[in-house]
C-alpha cells in the first residue's frame, strides 16, 4: 500500500488569543494526489495548510502529529522545518502581493527559492518557468516590480517559486483566486504535472471539481465530510456541504442562496455539533453530542444516501430561504462615464499600454461587470474610473462633470474626494491600515471633511458593529487588527468600509475572490440590495457566472481594449 507523503493525526491548533482554529483534524495525502480543503472563511483551512510548514506564530499551541515525508513536524526544530521548505514541500501563499518584496524585481522573488538553500538558479530557468505559466514576454516582465504586475500574474510567479525544486508536496492556498477560468485550469494542470501531491485550499467549487481527486469540507476547525470529489460534490451527505453547493453561482439560476446564520466563535467553547444552530436537519442530540467523522461524514442525522433519518424544526433552527429577486429601477442619470480613456506607463520603447481604449457609461443603480484574462487592464480601468489614477488620454466624468482628463496631472472634480466614489481593492490586506483596529478602518469614510456631523468614538464603534453584521462578521472583535483576521474576513471588512460611506459609485476589484461560496452568496445579495437602493457599481471578476447572476450587463476586456 502507498505511504502518504503528508499525514495529519488528531491535529489541534490554538492561537494565543484563545482561538481554537483546528480541532482534531486527521487526513492523509498520497503521492500525486490532489486533496482540496473547502469551507467558509475563518473555518481553519489556511491554518490546517500552513501548520505543516511551521508557518504559524511561535505562540500557537499545536497538538497531535503531522508527518511530512519521514519527518515529524510537531515539535521539530525551526532549522529542520526550514530545510524541508521548498525542497520537500513548496508553498503557494494566499496573498501574492504580501508574498513578494515590493522593493525587488519579480525575478528576485522567484530566485529566492534557490537562494534560501544557498543555491543559484540555473541560467534561463526563471524566464522559462514563468513563460510556461502563461506570462507573455517573461524575460522582460520578470525585471519589473510586483506593483507593476497584476494579481493573477504575481500569483503565477509565486507558483513558479514554489515548484522550483519539484517538491514531493505542494501546499497551495487559494492559488487561482486572481486568475480567470482558463488560466486557473492551466495553472492547476501545471501544478499536477510536476508530479507533486497537492494540498489545495480553495473556495472555488468549480476549480475543485475539475482538478481535485478528493475534497475535505471544513467547518469550525474540523473536517465534516471527506471523500472522492465526484461523490462529495454530486451526492453531498452533510447539511453544510449541501449549503455550500447551493450557494455556488450558476448562470441560469439567479442569485445563489447563502447559508443562514454565522459560524461559531472559535475562541469560545462549542457544545455539540458546531453546525447545529444553522442546520435545518438538527435533532436535540446535535446540541449536546459532537459527531465524529464516520465513513467520511460527521453527521449521524443523515444516512449514507443523504436523506434525513429525522427532521426537527425548532424555534432556534435557522431555515435556508432563497432571497427575493431584485428589480432595480434606474434613473437615466449617468453616474460615471469613461470616454476613450487610455493608460500607459513609462515612456518610449519601455512604455506599457495597460489600457489602450475603453469607453462606458454606468447609470444610477446599475451594476456593470467586466471580465477578461489576468493582465488585460481591468484593474487599471477601475482605478481610472475611481480617479485614483489620471488617464494618459481620454476623459472620466463623474455625475455629469469632468473629473479627470489625459494630460492633466490633477483632478478636475472635487466629487472624487468627498466619498462619491468608494473602491474595493483586489488586495484586502493591503487596503487596510495594519496599525488600525478594524472599527477605525470601517468608519474612516465618516471622518471626511465634507461630513457635517462629527461622530464620537463610541458612535463609530456602534456603526462599525452594524456594518460588520451586514457582512456576516458580527462575531469579530472590533479591536482586532487586519493581521488577526483571515484574508476573506479582511475582504469583508473592506466591503463594509466601502458601504459605510453610502457612496454614489462603488468600484469593486474581485470583491469575492477570497470568499467561499456561502459567504460570497451573501455578499452578492448585499451588493444587489445596495444597487437596488441607487448605488452604481462597476465590478471586475474572473468569475463569469458570478458576474452573470449579479450584473445588469457584462463587458469583456482583452489586451487593454474594452469590448462592447
Amino acid at each position: 500500500m502507498m505511504q502518504p507523503v503528508l499525514q495529519y493525526d488528531q491535529v489541534h491548533v490554538q492561537y494565543a488569543n484563545g482561538t481554537h482554529a483546528v480541532r482534531g483534524v486527521s487526513f492523509s495525502l498520497y503521492p500525486g494526489e490532489c486533496l482540496a480543503l473547502v469551507g467558509e472563511s475563518g473555518c481553519g483551512k489556511t491554518t490546517m495548510a500552513r501548520v505543516a510548514l511551521g508557518l504559524l506564530p511561535p505562540s500557537a499551541q499545536i497538538e497531535g502529529s503531522i508527518r511530512l515525508g519521514d519527518t515529524e513536524i510537531v515539535g521539530a526544530s525551526a532549522e529542520t522545518i526550514r530545510r524541508l521548505r521548498g525542497l520537500v514541500a513548496g508553498l503557494v501563499a494566499q496573498n501574492p502581493f504580501e508574498a513578494c518584496n515590493p522593493l525587488d524585481p519579480v525575478a528576485d522573488h522567484v530566485a529566492e527559492a534557490w537562494h534560501a538553500h544557498d543555491q543559484t538558479p540555473p541560467r534561463g530557468l526563471i524566464g522559462t518557468a514563468l513563460g510556461q505559466l502563461g506570462i507573455a514576454g517573461a524575460l522582460h516582465q520578470m525585471r519589473r516590480y510586483p506593483h507593476q504586475w497584476s494579481g493573477g500574474m504575481l500569483q503565477r510567479a509565486t507558483i513558479a517559486a514554489a515548484a522550483a525544486h519539484q517538491p514531493l508536496v505542494m501546499i497551495a492556498d487559494e492559488p487561482t483566486s486572481a486568475l480567470d477560468a482558463d488560466r486557473a485550469d492551466a495553472t492547476l494542470a501545471a501544478l499536477r504535472e510536476t508530479g507533486a501531491a497537492v494540498l489545495l485550499v480553495s473556495h472555488d467549487i468549480g476549480v475543485v471539481a475539475r482538478h481535485a481527486d478528493r475534497v475535505a469540507v471544513c467547518y469550525a476547525g474540523r473536517i465534516v465530510e471527506i471523500g472522492p470529489c465526484a461523490e462529495v460534490l454530486t451526492q453531498p451527505r452533510h447539511p453544510y456541504t449541501r449549503g455550500l453547493l447551493a450557494a455556488t453561482p450558476h448562470a441560469s439560476a439567479g442569485l445563489p442562496i447563502p447559508l443562514a446564520g454565522t459560524p461559531p466563535k472559535l475562541n469560545e467553547p462549542i457544545a455539540g455539533c458546531a453546525f447545529a444552530p444553522r442546520c435545518a436537519f438538527a435533532v436535540p442530540t446535535c446540541r449536546t453530542d459532537d459527531p465524529p467523522l464516520v465513513d467520511g461524514v460527521a453527521c449521524p442525522v443523515l444516512n449514507a444516501a443523504g436523506e434525513p433519518k429525522a427532521l426537527h424544526r425548532g424555534d432556534e433552527i435557522l431555515e435556508m430561504q432563497p432571497f427575493p429577486p431584485f428589480w432595480r429601477k434606474r434613473a437615466a442619470a449617468v453616474v460615471v462615464e469613461a470616454r476613450k480613456v487610455a493608460k500607459r506607463y513609462d515612456r518610449g520603447a519601455r512604455a506599457v499600454a495597460a489600457v489602450q481604449t475603453a469607453s462606458l457609461a454606468v447609470q444610477h443603480g446599475e451594476i456593470v461587470g467586466i471580465s477578461g484574462p489576468s493582465g488585460c487592464g481591468k484593474s487599471t480601468l477601475l482605478r481610472l474610473l475611481a480617479t485614483i489614477e489620471i488617464p494618459s488620454a481620454g476623459e472620466v466624468w463623474l455625475d455629469g462633470a469632468l473629473a479627470s482628463r489625459g494630460g492633466t496631472p490633477h483632478l478636475l472634480n472635487p466629487l472624487a474626494r468627498t466619498g462619491f466614489v468608494m473602491p474595493i481593492f483586489q488586495d484586502p490586506l493591503g487596503s487596510l491600515d495594519a496599525r488600525w483596529p478594524i472599527w477605525q478602518s470601517i468608519t474612516e469614510p465618516l471622518t471626511a471633511p465634507h461630513r457635517a456631523r462629527r461622530l464620537s468614538i463610541p458612535q463609530r464603534r456602534v456603526i462599525a458593529r452594524e456594518w460588520l453584521e451586514s457582512v456576516g462578521l458580527d462575531h469579530i472583535d472590533l479591536d482586532a487588527r487586519p493581521h488577526e483576521l483571515s484574508v476573506g474576513q479582511c475582504q469583508r471588512v473592506a466591503i463594509a468600509r466601502a458601504l459605510t460611506a453610502e457612496p454614489r459609485l462603488i468600484i469593486a476589484d474581485e470583491p469575492t475572490s477570497a470568499l467561499d461560496a456561502s459567504v460570497a452568496a451573501a455578499i452578492l445579495h448585499l451588493l444587489a440590495t445596495t444597487a437596488h437602493n441607487g448605488t452604481a457599481m462597476v465590478v471586475v471578476s474572473h468569475d463569469r457566472p458570478l458576474l452573470t447572476v449579479l450584473c445588469d450587463r457584462v463587458l469583456t476586456m482583452d489586451d487593454g481594449v474594452l469590448l462592447s
